[in-house]
């Protein structure tokens, strides 16, 4: 499969939002609660999409082939990190059929080169402590876990998202 990898434009946000909707779905099933995974909805999506993209507040990338777009990424500075060197990979999805095709890793590459250019000295994510698939691809691209824990507490029971970084060398 052939694809290039860009930055998202406002016509990608209904694309974005299904993709973030169908592949959270899968992602997640069987590792939380399905009321919550049905909680993603996609006018909530388009909504979260269309506000980051529009107010550019932070860098989205997506993956696009001859079929549209098959996955996108999303990274920057939360507030609490503004005016440091470290940024936040906060999202990674990748359409269901197409997981596997080099997506992810084109996805990651192109933000690792951004990030360098930022002058991005380590990126840091959260991830469900469950989420082997997502947890080996983090691991594959030199994340290790920083030993924070987040905990959330959704219909009696709580997920746990542990804290993985990497550090950028120049």
């Amino acid at each position: 499969m052939k694809f290039r990898v860009r930055r998202a434009l406002l016509d990608d946000v209904d694309r974005i939002a299904h993709i973030h909707v169908s592949s959270w779905a899968y992602a997640y099933n069987g590792l939380m609660p399905q009321s919550f995974i049905e909680s993603y909805t996609l006018e909530k999506r388009q909504k979260l999409w269309s506000n980051i993209i529009e107010r550019n507040l932070a860098e989205v990338l997506v993956a696009d082939c001859d079929d549209g777009l098959v996955g996108f990424l999303c990274f920057g500075q939360p507030k609490t990190l503004k005016g440091t060197e470290v940024y936040e990979l906060s999202s990674i999805y990748i359409a269901p059929d197409k997981i596997g095709a080099g997506i992810g890793q084109a996805l990651y590459n192109e933000c690792e080169r951004m990030l360098r250019v930022l002058k991005a000295q380590k990126v840091s994510l959260w991830a469900l402590d469950s989420n082997e698939r997502a947890l080996n691809f983090y691991t594959k691209q030199g994340f290790t876990p920083t030993g924070e824990i987040s905990k959330e507490r959704t219909n009696d029971v709580v997920l746990n998202d542990i804290e993985l970084a990497k550090e950028l060398s120049a």
